[in-house]
């Protein structure tokens, strides 16, 4: 695969390499694509995390809440349980 940057994009690219930042321009064009790929990891977890949020705040609207230390309880017990699984 060819990418073609132009303009400052490019000079930028070379002063990096130049510079020592990286061994080559293909170099840094791998880290920018891990980069990339974990932002968008990222922002894929901050949707789940954002729908388990909704999904928690209608469960409060309506009234299913836990005692805190049964919560916790049963935190705990879902911990136990993973690390016996692991």
């Amino acid at each position: 695969m060819t990418i073609t940057v132009a303009g400052e994009q490019e000079r930028w690219v070379a002063d990096q390499v130049r510079e020592g930042s990286y061994t080559s321009p293909e170099h840094l064009a791998a880290e920018a694509l891990k980069l990339l790929a974990a932002r968008d990891e990222r922002a894929r977890d901050l949707a789940s995390l954002r729908a388990d949020i909704e999904v928690g705040w209608g469960q409060a609207e309506r009234g299913e809440l836990l005692d805190g230390p049964v919560a916790m309880v049963a935190l705990v017990e879902r911990a136990r349980q993973r690390l016996a699984a692991s």
